[in-house]
């Protein structure tokens, strides 16, 4: 039985203790919040226990963590995981900054700790077909792949502030894809964006339109 610890009881933290729920071979052990009763409401669903972060990475009953807290607070939280020998699931962005996110890598080869970062297209059924005919050789060599991605509804301006922005909080599951369907890591880039549908959008320094162009080694 994997014993897990959640981190963060908000949107997406939520969405995850569901899915533990539905593993029959996982078990949902603690969750911890900064907001106290976001904790308590998630806890009184599952039947998990409400302890802290520090107290979650620290206890010898719980085997995993997932991350789902806010952006700025995943690196301390990586650091302390990966030295406690904890398997790690984060939610994306790692990091706004590159460095950081090498810092991370660099931790959880020290410790030799499990971890992953939340990237679950590739484990879509749809998305692994495609995948595994373009490795079969079905249409021959890859020459284009053209990836379209909408949200039903912009995300509150809250969010956004905080978010990392939409490329790297929303594209950033295309740009994997990309890689993941064609085999190799970009080596130019081009990028625009603007805010066309919510002008707060652009007040708060992001796009909510966006287009990229990846080009790979091979062309």
């Amino acid at each position: 039985m994997l014993r897990i610890g959640v981190l963060g009881c908000g949107r997406i933290g939520r969405v995850h203790a569901a899915s533990i729920m539905r593993l029959p071979d996982a078990a949902l052990v603690a969750v911890s919040d900064a907001f106290a009763q976001n904790a308590l409401d998630l806890a009184t669903q599952t039947g998990a226990q409400v302890r802290s972060s520090d107290a979650i990475i620290e206890s010898d009953d719980i085997d995993a963590i997932i991350i789902c807290t806010p952006t700025d607070t995943h690196y301390d939280l990586i650091h302390a995981a990966a030295k406690a020998r904890k398997a790690i699931f984060c939610e994306k962005p790692v990091d706004m900054s590159a460095d950081r996110i090498r810092d991370c890598i660099k931790v959880v080869e020290a410790y030799a700790v499990a971890f992953m970062t939340a990237f679950n297209r590739r484990f879509d059924p749809n998305f692994a077909s495609v995948h595994a005919r373009i490795q079969a050789g079905e249409i021959g060599n890859v020459e284009l792949v053209t990836i379209l991605s909408r949200d039903p509804a912009p995300p509150p301006i809250s969010y956004i502030k905080t978010s990392g922005g939409i490329f790297r909080d929303m594209m950033i599951h295309d740009f994997d894809m990309a890689r993941f369907l064609m085999g190799e890591d970009p080596v130019q880039v081009f990028a625009t964006g603007s805010a066309l549908v919510d002008p707060e959008i652009g007040a708060a320094g992001d796009v909510d339109t966006a287009a990229v162009i990846l080009t790979t080694a091979s062309g």
